[in-house]
């Protein structure tokens, strides 16, 4: 299992599925790099891994901790719902501005949306507690440019500044 990057109070918790074995393999999350590229390129700060992301105030955990698989799909839905359950107790007591989900799906299970449901990428309009929902592609996506990925992203860096207070802040 992956250590999950939390503390009380984050300015964005990022929330993927689980773990790949590449990652689980290297001991980091996104070994493969492509958040932190995708995160550089569209301002969120200078992170080439996740042992930077306190820095910045940010987290990172995966929703489900203990399954790691090449595919999220491999995962059972009563795994999820577990899940789901553990991560909702976790949100209320850490209480981050923003949990931004890396990808519709975990969002989906999250939220606990049927398949049919349209999710769009950005800020959904429910809250969790006292949390803004955030939802951006995944960053390893094949059908999506990296540019394309930006966009959304960026759309998270103006949040991030409309939500957070500039001397909370060390940009």
């Amino acid at each position: 299992m992956l250590k999950p990057i939390l503390r009380e109070n984050l300015d964005v918790l990022f929330v993927g599925f689980n773990p790949h074995p590449y990652s689980l393999e290297r001991g980091r999350y996104y070994a493969h790099g492509s958040l932190w590229r995708i995160m550089r390129k569209a301002d969120l700060g200078e992170i080439y891994d996740d042992s930077q992301l306190l820095d910045h105030n940010y987290g990172i955990t995966d929703l489900v901790q203990n399954r790691p698989t090449r595919e999220a799909k491999e995962i059972s839905d009563a795994d999820y719902a577990r899940a789901v359950v553990r991560f909702r107790r976790t949100l209320a007591r850490l209480a981050p501005r923003i949990t931004c989900f890396t990808g519709k799906g975990v969002y989906r299970h999250f939220a606990g949306l049927k398949a049919n449901v349209t999710i769009e990428y950005g800020l959904q309009a429910e809250e969790f507690d006292r949390t803004k929902l955030y939802v951006v592609p995944f960053p390893s996506h094949k059908w999506m440019t990296d540019a394309e990925k930006v966009e959304h992203y960026r759309g998270l860096r103006v949040l991030l500044k409309r939500t957070v207070a500039p001397t909370a802040r060390n940009d």
